[in-house]
């Protein structure tokens, strides 16, 4: 924190004065994204490695002060901003390995996105420094003013640096302004704690950079951060990589021109790449976004990146190979974690541990939609967090998906628990396959998925849609397993016809929870799949409903065991019901 740092990720404020014990401290904010999803009032969490001193930065134009701030102690200080707001200071020590909740700020929702928390260590943190030579971008004429613009002095350390035979080019002590930088072989970039990389907000800054791979998005050439081909690149240090985009349509707009947007990060082709120990904000399309890519590891990436923007994924990886991604979190404008297939390179060996998402306005994880290669051999574990959507396998132009576990995953909130969708959309691009043929979907594995709540929007066909797993009728899902999974369904369905309404196939649609509209069954709906397994599943239901609990139509090779479903006075015409074979037993049926 510092004075001219950005108070707010969807408004022009900075921050104008603050008191010494403030500055330098870690701070962020829950402005934007300080609606709750869960009963519990906690807006998001964090833990100390050390002890530490809390600030909560208050404004007090807000009366009436939250209860949970009664445990910190009024400061004499205060911190202002660029236009004229005061705050006041709330302190409190705190001890290492604490988990420090926030929590909402006041009873009224009109009130409850105006607190900034900060964070200083009792003993200075010993900063890691980066290894190896060393090209500090401030001898190469870089000024970390906020104003100056870079992109010559940080281009010229990179260049001197991978001519040199590798190293570490060095960001620290400002906020340094600039436009594309292009890594080169065996670079380091280094963006140290406490200091800022910010994007330009003039789209002259960003020139257009035309990769050589057919790719769907080929020829969407423009990005802050690009790298092609190039081998042993990273990018690390601890500190903040800002696309600058402040909010809608400031300065690039945000639908219907991804084109036109500069992703924050885009490599295509490289290999040995490491991206480790930075916050990535402000993007003003895609976040992050590899093609191609061999041996990848990320690790503790902090994607903060929800300004009210279209297509802000916290992470697109299409075509890559022997990927590593640990302790991945983001807030975004679209899904968290997006895996693709959008050249006909392909994607294997994807291995993610740990992915929390304090909110994803579309899907916590997803594979799809683009999908024209492949995607083989991929385990995601240990997610969390609140979502507008679900989580999603999906495969709709060509691309072959399979050997896929997603496993312990729990979500606070969402729309469906899960979608499994094979389509034929049938969408290719100029190099690839034409026409695009049918894609295929096998052995794909949810095991441990839970939601805690269930919520519905309003522009998805609304409430009650349930959870599908859809396939072709000339090509089936092939293997899926539902297992040691437990389900809240929004249910609110009270009419029979949903349950013998005529579901449309509806292959060439946009893959989402609501492609086949309000489903026959207020749980699962599994259509056109050969070798089922669901085991030890439960289905709770939030409100009334009396569609069946699962229904099955043309599914073959079937197995269900130890299924515990919610039923309703009035459901017909089974709790589980198949539309070939009749009614499934070998359940629990909990009546309501």
């Amino acid at each position: 924190m510092q004075a001219g740092v950005q108070m707010y990720g969807e408004k022009d404020v900075t921050v104008s004065s603050l008191p010494e014990e403030l500055s330098g401290a870690d701070w962020i904010q829950t402005a934007y994204g300080s609606k709750y999803f869960d009963r519990y009032y906690v807006i998001c969490s964090f833990k100390l490695k050390a002890d530490a001193d809390l600030f909560i930065i208050h404004n007090d134009e807000i009366r009436s002060k939250p209860l949970w701030l009664s445990d910190y102690r009024k400061t004499n200080g205060k911190v202002i901003s660029s236009e004229r707001d005061t705050f006041s200071i709330y302190k409190r020590r705190a001890k290492a390995g604490e988990l420090v909740l926030l929590r909402r700020n006041a009873t009224s929702r009109r009130e409850s996105n105006m607190y900034i928390v900060a964070v200083q260590p009792v003993q200075p943190a010993e900063k890691e420094k980066p290894a190896g030579k060393l090209f500090d971008v401030k001898e190469f004429g870089a000024v970390g003013d906020g104003k100056t613009m870079n992109t010559t002095a940080i281009q010229s350390a990179i260049d001197r640096c991978s001519n040199s035979g590798g190293g570490t080019v060095f960001v620290g002590g400002g906020i340094f302004m600039s436009g594309t930088l292009a890594l080169k072989d065996n670079v380091t970039l280094w963006i140290d704690a406490g200091t800022i990389l910010r994007g330009s907000q003039l789209k002259s800054d960003y020139p257009a950079i035309r990769v050589s791979l057919p790719s769907y998005r080929q020829k969407e050439d423009f990005q802050f951060i690009f790298a092609e081909k190039k081998k042993n690149i990273a990018i690390t240090g601890g500190g903040i990589i800002d696309g600058n985009a402040i909010a809608y349509n400031r300065p690039w707009g945000g639908t219907n021109n991804e084109s036109q947007r500069p992703r924050l990060i885009r490599m295509f082709e490289c290999e040995n790449v490491t991206v480790k120990n930075i916050t990535l904000t402000r993007a003003a399309c895609w976040v992050q976004y590899y093609e191609a890519c061999k041996k990848m590891y990320l690790e503790t990436v902090q994607v903060r990146s929800y300004t009210g923007v279209h297509n802000l994924d916290g992470l697109d990886l299409s075509g890559c190979s022997d990927v590593v991604v640990k302790d991945f979190s983001a807030i975004c404008g679209d899904d968290a974690i997006c895996i693709k297939a959008m050249s006909m390179v392909p994607g294997e060996n994807i291995y993610i541990d740990g992915l929390f998402s304090r909110y994803a306005n579309c899907n916590l994880f997803k594979i799809g939609t683009e999908t024209h290669g492949a995607v083989r051999n991929l385990h995601l574990k240990n997610a969390r967090g609140w979502t507008r959507y679900t989580i999603a396998v999906e495969a709709v132009d060509g691309a072959t998906v399979e050997n896929i576990t997603l496993e312990d995953v729990e979500m606070y909130a969402c729309a469906a628990p899960f979608l499994v969708r094979l389509g034929n959309r049938g969408r290719t691009f100029e190099g690839g396959p034409n026409p695009a043929p049918i894609g295929r979907m096998k052995n794909i594995t949810l095991r441990n998925i839970r939601n805690t709540d269930i919520q519905f929007v309003p522009d998805k066909a609304g409430p009650g849609v349930g959870a599908p797993a859809g396939g072709l009728i000339v090509q089936p899902i092939e293997n899926l397993t539902i297992e040691d999974c437990h389900f809240v369904l929004y249910g609110t369905k009270t009419s029979k016809d949903f349950i013998y309404r005529e579901i449309p196939e509806n292959e060439n649609k946009y893959p989402e929870f609501h492609t086949f509209g309000i489903l026959p069954s207020y749980g699962m709906f599994f259509r056109h799949v050969d070798g089922l397994k669901v085991k030890n599943v439960s289905l709770r239901l939030k409100n009334e409903d009396i569609r069946p609990a699962i229904v099955l139509d043309n599914v073959k090779n079937y197995s269900l065991q130890g299924i515990q479903y919610d039923s309703y006075h009035g459901m017909e015409p089974y709790g589980i019901w198949h539309k070939q074979d009749g009614e499934i037993l070998q359940s629990i049926q909990l009546g309501k």
